[in-house]
């Protein structure tokens, strides 16, 4: 991820990992505004998810939150 300012882009890599793991395409996250919105909706748990994905989310909101800073 390249950081400057407000201002944030996704690699292709985490644009196609964050696309894997919610099914949507994060094509629209340029701010940290963004980021923690698209992580707030995409990234809560859900009782659906298995217990891998729920690692996986817990894993990606501990590495995304201190970016959203």
């Amino acid at each position: 991820m390249l950081a400057h300012g407000d201002q944030i882009r996704l690699t292709p890599k985490e644009r196609k990992v964050l696309h894997r793991l919610t099914g949507i395409d994060p094509h629209f996250i340029r701010t940290r505004q963004s980021l923690a919105r698209f992580t707030e909706h995409y990234l809560d748990s859900r009782k659906t998810d298995s217990a891998e994905i729920r690692m996986i989310k817990v894993l990606l909101r501990k590495h995304i939150g201190p970016l959203q800073e």
